[in-house]
């Protein structure tokens, strides 16, 4: 299925989600009905299982309001492990080396973490027919959207993960451009193909688009400290010529690792040209997302694409920073490439699933809890709610029907350690509800932005395990944030020096990647 079929159907399935919600909780009637003769509930009368609870934002005590609300629908006992966001997966390796292991494990590891976890027993195997039973509005949501996102936890024909989705899957990069420098210049409009873009670049850059006399302005930059050797990274021209280069990419059937392909080599070669013409800001090799932002909304360069829409919305993060530096954007629209068509990055519906960890799971109780806690914070609006915005008039308002964050919650870790709301207990945020929660306003937004015609270039391949990728992906994400820099900069020639970029890639690991990327491909093609 494809990703906007998969997002249309997610919609339904919601709308699903919420009529069932009121007979939600009506199971095991004869033992409530029981225990309601002698005033006391038989969950009650137990002991509350105890769940280990990982993740980051988190809570700055263990009595928070969504903690609270989670221990008392369910009957559990929370204990909390804290990440920092910005070193997730580094402190959750040193947690579990330690033995000190999460019950439920969510995906802030790339998949070859996943499948270092299963094979140090770390993660239970999860038969799907389990999942299915515990699960099974969950289940039933996946079933509707891509039944094939049942693949990416199995490791050697066993599964060992829960399906996490990304709603936003089908959001490809846009291009957003200084409106006040795009009238200097005389357009009224975007550019819309790459001739179009590079005369646009060119006078952001000679012809004083900013009026204070000075040669200080670049066409764009990039985020080349935290995207190299990834993705994210000149995402427009790279679109341009069909490339998603951290994608595998299937061409006459078979699959190429997309930065390998003929495609990137032209982009390599339109970015040498503009670098060596002083259209792309030389700081770009040590930029991060906020440093990118700020030299974009700042006045320094004249065009942003490396964000969603979402991020382009006045409440998004870049939205947010131009309407504070008092700047305005225009987005525009994937260019048209070299072969006529519109083509755009999109990180698609697929992640790394969640773990439950091998010990939870051997507690029959435990498991069948963290199972029943899953499927409501994914589809039961209520739990939903409470988990990523809290508690209604505290901690946000419903506007337009959807739940809007109060302005004392609005930066994220600042809510989760006031009140635990947000990623931390909220484990489907942003995943299974798409649309019910955001304004109209964003809807509209979203709209007039994400359009049909434009081809999505998504991994053919989402969260593959591949073991000579895992083996060796130090030494190929190395290469290629070497030959990216060297590429763009001209200190190899891309035109002469990108065949052997490829072979070097090949040597170090990728040519087996990719024969084993390809059985994989046909192995998943038939499991649909």
């Amino acid at each position: 299925m494809n990703v906007r079929k998969g997002l249309t159907v997610m919609t339904a399935a919601l709308i699903a989600a919420w009529s069932l919600s009121a007979c939600s909780g009506k199971t095991n009637g004869a033992k409530e009905a029981n225990a309601a003769t002698s005033g006391v509930s038989a969950e009650a009368a137990e002991e509350p299982v105890e769940i280990k609870w990982i993740g980051f934002y988190p809570p700055d005590s263990d009595n928070s309001y969504v903690q609270q609300y989670l221990e008392k629908k369910f009957h559990v006992a929370i204990k909390n492990m804290r990440l920092d966001r910005t070193a997730s997966a580094q402190q959750l390796n040193v947690k579990l080396a330690m033995g000190d292991i999460p019950d439920i494990i969510p995906p802030y590891v790339d998949i070859n973490a996943y499948a270092n976890m299963v094979q140090q027993g770390i993660a239970a195997e999860l038969p799907l027919e389990e999942i299915r039973h515990y699960m099974p509005r969950y289940a039933k949501f996946i079933d509707d959207m891509d039944p094939s996102l049942w693949n990416i936890g199995m490791i050697d024909g066993k599964n060992y993960g829960i399906p996490k989705t990304y709603a936003e899957g089908d959001a490809y990069f846009v291009p957003a451009y200084n409106a006040a420098w795009l009238r200097a210049i005389g357009y009224s409009e975007p550019p819309r193909t790459l001739a179009g873009l590079e005369d646009v670049l060119t006078k952001f850059r000679e012809n004083d688009p900013d009026g204070n006399g000075k040669k200080d302005t670049y066409g764009f930059s990039a985020r080349g400290k935290d995207t190299l050797g990834s993705n994210q990274i000149f995402n427009t021209v790279f679109g341009a010529y069909g490339i998603n280069p951290n994608a595998w990419m299937e061409t006459n059937g078979k699959l190429q690792f997309g930065i390998t392909l003929e495609g990137a080599k032209q982009a390599f070669i339109t970015l040498n040209k503009w670098y060596k013409a002083e259209l792309i800001d030389p700081e770009f090799i040590t930029m991060d997302w906020n440093q990118y932002r700020v030299k974009f909304v700042g006045g320094k360069v004249g065009m942003s694409d490396q964000a969603l829409w979402y991020h382009l919305d006045p409440s998004g993060t870049l939205g947010a920073d131009a309407l504070n530096a008092g700047m305005t954007f225009v987005v525009g629209q994937p260019l048209q490439g070299p072969g006529g068509k519109r083509y755009a990055g999109a990180q698609g519906l697929g992640q790394v699933p969640y773990i439950m960890s091998a010990d939870a799971h051997k507690d029959v109780k435990k498991r069948e809890t963290i199972y029943r806690i899953m499927d409501a914070l994914a589809m039961d609006p209520e739990v939903y709610r409470a988990a990523v915005y809290g508690e209604k008039g505290v901690h946000y308002d419903e506007i337009d029907g959807a739940a809007v964050l109060k302005p004392a919650y609005t930066d994220e870790q600042k809510a989760g350690a006031i009140a635990g709301i947000g990623y931390y207990y909220g484990l489907f945020k942003l995943n299974t509800f798409p649309t019910v929660d955001r304004p109209k306003s964003q809807l509209d937004f979203r709209a007039g932005i994400v359009r049909n015609d434009v081809i999505r270039l998504i991994d053919a391949l989402p969260q593959a395990y591949l073991p000579s990728w895992a083996a060796n992906s130090d030494a190929i994400t190395k290469l290629i944030k070497e030959y990216e820099l060297k590429f763009v900069t001209g200190a190899i020639d891309p035109a002469k020096g990108f065949d052997d970029f490829v072979a070097l890639l090949n040597k170090a690991g990728l040519l087996a990647a990719t024969d084993e990327a390809n059985k994989l491909y046909a192995e998943r093609k038939n499991l649909k």
